[in-house]
């Protein structure tokens, strides 16, 4: 993660040879070149231009494949709200989605009379306090929304940009930035521009109301979102008055019951002016062509005047400042201390000592928590915004550790900082690991665009990051003590995050919405004329993997696979063996055990800080029928890395007290997981439903087990590993023949290799009647999860056909399900159906549907969502738009790298030895209505299900449930098994 990324760890929240065409020609009156900003030595290549009307433009030139990734960024956020209308800038957010008076607009002279009309209505409501008379008021707001509604081409915006054949379309708002979203093919990027200078000319604040309806539902889901609890706790502490600590970037529920379509709009004028934002790409493109286009499209836009935002200072800290919040989650703590902003010295320096206490590998807390198994888990974390830094430590408990225990333990690694103890070659390596991942990340565009757009937003000279690694090798050992020691002292919050009831949970209840229509067929003047445009059709790359991948042997035995590495010098080296937790239900525990362990040589300390000195990164996963063991890192290391690997499969040795606490965490942890939303709803119940109380997820071993093992019986397992029939893949740089010889000396295995042992089976349920399980909760929202089990092999016509539905139908902004649940009917902030083909040949396909709403809104929003699936209301152009949108995807992505060789092998255990985006190619060019239309009514149509429910049994109307089908009602203890 580069050095000035918003960093939010868990404790709170976020290449190859180019073979495709050139960029579109130059307009014969562009000039030649422009006066770019640069800066010598910068590995992204980045180009700096400024419009005349203030407006940057960030250019980072990538050729991996011919496509572009955007961001429109302007530098306003929840910090610049007004005080008493917070949220605002996160709402605005939405409402740009929304269009202009030519972007969507079918009648705007009479719909614009119904705006100002419904403008008037929001100002008189907010300032009515009577109940009665302000629930009359809304209804005029309603009744005239619906009206105005008549006259919008729906989601038009979306359409355009889907036409486009752009992915990832998005937009996020936090404290200093509102940042716009897209991923297009880098032969449309001129009609991006066209779409985007118009759609930022305008606010238009229409479908006002069903949209605020979402963020109440937004608003809603961060009740039961514990994380975001102790984040607000951190920061009201650390920044006192300030409104990183005052406002939040959802905003106050009584806020957002009374919005201000005028504050809103005066928002807009306020902040978004072309010389408070940019434009930033990576990708295909020509530079000058970019900025001749920026020039012509975004070039009228008149700067404005941007109110200076005065920082106040903020109370020191004198003391440790404690507090508490509750939920249902898992325990932890977290400590915080504040720093100065982003142009301060601070923030080069808190990266560094992060890395040094927290790099998953060998860092002091790595070191002497995680790995001497003091904690369950913990980190450091660093916020970097504009006017002020910060930066922390969290933690989570082991099995009868306080949160108080855990908080001492942490301040100790601090007080190891403060008196140097920690290894002198700590700060070469972490600046080196730093650079690695940033290597890695930077042959993606939207790394490339992250960077650039982090430093326009928080105001940094871009030399600053190509020279930030100069920086950060600066500091000595002596400069990391004496910075702890001034300032990581008792001057810190510490929030101590423990599960219970939470008394402050504000609900925002919303009032009764008539569903809107939406137009999904006629289209605006603007959208007939952009759409009619002719863009000229890429050639697109399919792999061969016979080309990329060269395959040979090991010993006669193992297949050996080789792809060389075009991109950057890192190597990837990976042993694979068919065999999982189907196999052996004490290989993941193995697995876990291994990073705990030590050799004849070397301690599990020693282990680790080994590889971290080498620049190598050794990992043993696992999953239910594959274990993959990996190094990666710098070419140098390579041999060095493949030696201790192959020793510590070898000669670990087990350890009695770390198979102790390793059971003991496994069990807290498994606790823990009963109080997470998203694993209960989404991994047990999931599969409860999908194989009842036989399943690999249940076939687990049990308390009295896990207790009863023995060092020897897993290490036993690791000593093994290799024994059993695997396959070896290398990526990188070095010659084949070269790697080759090399692992023929190194690489470990018996004279006879052992056949991979027969796998548990599990089957199935058969889905013949629908019929619901419901697991009580104590959460704000119910969530609901459709699913329905369809051919009991992977089908090569469903999987191509497939693609199709779900980009129309399915998910996506532009997406049926999308608007008619969230846009029309204002039933939830979050819904989609989704057609999944399985992973292995034998396996069934599956449809899931989800919705995510109030608990009071079940009896609308299933049957809602039942029905669109089931009649899949039909736009013809908007299907017509989907397919060809998978069309310019597939002649614009381009696989490479190792990526090449994971598909390949996800393609193989289909049945197939291509490239199946081939086969999808082929068909989205020949596939007509019909053939959607046939595949939704054969495939999707009157499906049976299993409804899965979960929510406060409180506030679930369990009457209703049972009208769906036969209600069974789960304990935890069933669907987890313990």
């Amino acid at each position: 993660m580069h050095f000035w990324v918003i960093f939010l760890t868990t404790a709170f929240c976020m290449n190859s040879i180019s073979l495709f065409s050139q960029p579109a020609d130059r307009p014969v009156n562009a000039p030649l070149s422009y006066d770019y900003e640069s800066v010598p030595g910068d590995p992204l290549g980045v180009k700096m231009y400024t419009l005349e009307n203030g407006m940057k433009l960030y250019l980072s030139v990538n050729k991996k494949e011919p496509r572009i990734y955007t961001n429109i960024a302007v530098r306003a956020g929840s910090k610049h709200d007004p005080a008493d209308a917070t949220g605002l800038a996160h709402y605005l957010e939405h409402m740009m989605f929304k269009g202009t008076d030519k972007i969507g607009a079918l009648n705007w002279e009479q719909e614009k009379v119904l705006l100002g009309g419904i403008s008037r209505l929001y100002e008189e409501h907010k300032n009515t306090e009577d109940p009665a008379e302000r629930a009359e008021v809304y209804d005029k707001i309603d009744r005239m929304s619906n009206k105005a509604a008549n006259l919008v081409a729906a989601n038009e915006y979306d359409k355009m940009v889907a036409a486009l054949g752009a992915k990832g379309t998005n937009a996020y708002t936090w404290v200093e930035q509102t940042v716009y979203v897209n991923d297009i093919p880098s032969n449309e990027l001129k009609r991006w521009m066209e779409l985007e200078s118009e759609r930022f000319s305008q606010l238009v604040l229409r479908l006002f109301h069903t949209e605020l309806e979402a963020v109440y539902e937004e608003f809603n889901i961060n009740q039961d979102r514990d994380f975001r609890k102790v984040f607000k706790a951190v920061s009201e502490t650390l920044f006192p008055t300030h409104p990183y600590g005052t406002q939040t970037t959802i905003g106050t529920g009584e806020h957002l019951k009374n919005p201000s379509h005028v504050k809103i709009h005066q928002y807009f004028d306020t902040y978004y002016q072309p010389n408070n934002m940019a434009l930033v790409l990576a990708g295909d493109f020509d530079p000058d062509q970019a900025v001749a286009w920026a020039e012509e499209y975004f070039g009228s836009y008149q700067k404005g005047r941007i109110p200076e935002f005065k920082v106040e200072p903020q109370p020191d800290l004198t003391e440790t400042v404690t507090k508490e919040v509750f939920g249902q989650e898992s325990e932890n703590v977290t400590i915080g201390w504040r720093f100065d902003g982003a142009s301060s010295a601070d923030h080069m320096l808190l990266q560094l000592i992060s890395g040094m206490l927290y790099n998953r590998q060998a860092g002091v807390l790595d070191i002497n928590l995680n790995q001497a198994q003091k904690v369950l888990s913990s980190n450091a974390w660093n916020w970097l915004y504009e006017d002020y830094s910060a930066f922390g430590l969290g933690g989570q408990p082991r099995e009868g550790q306080s949160l108080e225990e855990v908080k001492k333990l942490l301040m100790e690694q601090i007080e190891h900082l403060k008196n140097g103890e920690f290894e002198d070659w700590l700060i070469d390596a972490v600046v080196r690991d730093i650079k690695l991942s940033e290597t890695r990340a930077s042959e993606s565009n939207n790394a490339r665009v992250s960077a650039m757009t982090d430093a326009f937003v928080l105001g940094l000279p871009w030399e600053r990051y190509v020279k930030r690694f100069e920086e950060m090798r600066s500091y000595r050992k002596e400069d990391i003590m004496n910075f702890a020691k001034e300032h990581l002292n008792d001057n810190c919050v510490v929030v101590y995050k423990r599960s219970g009831e939470d008394p402050n949970v504000a609900k925002v209840e919303k009032p009764a919405i008539t569903p809107v229509s939406l137009n999904r067929e006629d289209k605006s003047a603007f959208a007939t004329s952009f759409l009619s445009q002719e863009s000229e059709s890429l050639t697109p790359s399919f792999v061969d993997y016979d080309a990329v991948i060269q395959r040979s042997t090991l010993k006669d035995d193992i297949q050996f696979d080789y792809i060389r590495n075009e991109a950057n010098e890192i190597f990837e080296l990976y042993y694979i063996l068919e065999m999982g937790k189907k196999h052996d239900k004490m290989l993941p525990l193995a697995v876990d055990y291994l990073k705990f362990l030590g050799t004849d040589k070397y301690s599990p300390q020693e282990l680790q800080q080994e590889f971290y000195k080498l620049g190598l990164s050794f990992d043993v996963s696992s999953s239910d029928d594959r274990v993959y063991v990996s190094l990666t890192g710098l070419p140098e290391s390579f041999r060095r890395g493949v030696v201790l690997f192959e020793h510590i499969l070898a000669n670990a040795e087990g350890n009695e007290e770390a198979l102790e606490n390793m059971v003991n965490d496994r069990l807290q942890r498994r606790q823990n997981a009963k109080k997470n939303k998203r694993a209960i709803l989404n991994q047990a119940l999931s599969n409860y439903a999908r194989f009842g109380k036989q399943s690999s997820y249940l076939d687990r071993l049990s308390e009295e087990e896990l207790k009863a093992l023995k060092p020897n019986d897993l290490t036993d397992i690791i000593h093994n590993l290799t024994n059993y029939e695997h396959r070896v893949f290398y990526y990188g740089q070095a010659p084949m023949g070269e790697v080759q010889e090399f692992l023929e000396k190194e690489h470990r295995i018996p004279k006879k290799l052992l056949p991979i042992p027969k796998p548990a089976e599990y089957s199935h349920l058969d889905m013949d009647s629908t019929r619901v399980l419901f697991v009580d909760f104590p959460m704000v929202q119910a969530e609901v999860l459709l699913i329905s089990k369809g051919e009991d092999q992977f089908n090569l016509d469903h999987y191509l056909m497939s693609e199709w539905y779900n980009s129309y139908f399915g998910y996506g902004l532009s997406s049926i399900v999308f608007q008619e649940i969230r846009e029309s009917r204002a039933l939830a902030y979050s819904a989609y159906t989704y057609f999944s083909s399985p992973a292995d040949k034998n396996k069934p396909h599956y449809l899931q549907a989800y919705v995510g709403t109030q608990a009071d809104k079940l009896s609308q929003a299933i049957p809602a969502l039942r029905q669109i699936i089931d009649e899949m209301p039909v736009s013809a152009d908007q299907i017509e738009t989907a397919r060809a949108s998978i069309l310019k995807k597939l002649q614009t992505e381009r696989m490479t790298g190792s990526s090449v060789y994971w598909n390949y092998w996800a393609n193989a255990r289909k049945g197939y030895d291509r490239d199946l985006n081939k086969d999808l190619y082929t068909a989205m060019q020949n596939a007509d209505l019909n053939g959607l239309l046939e595949f939704q009514k054969s495939q999707v149509r009157n499906r049976n299900y299993t409804i899965l429910v979960l929510g406060s049994k409180e506030n679930v109307s369990m009457d209703y449930l049972s009208s769906l089908g036969p209600v069974t009602e789960l304990t935890l203890e069933e669907i987890f098994g313990y």
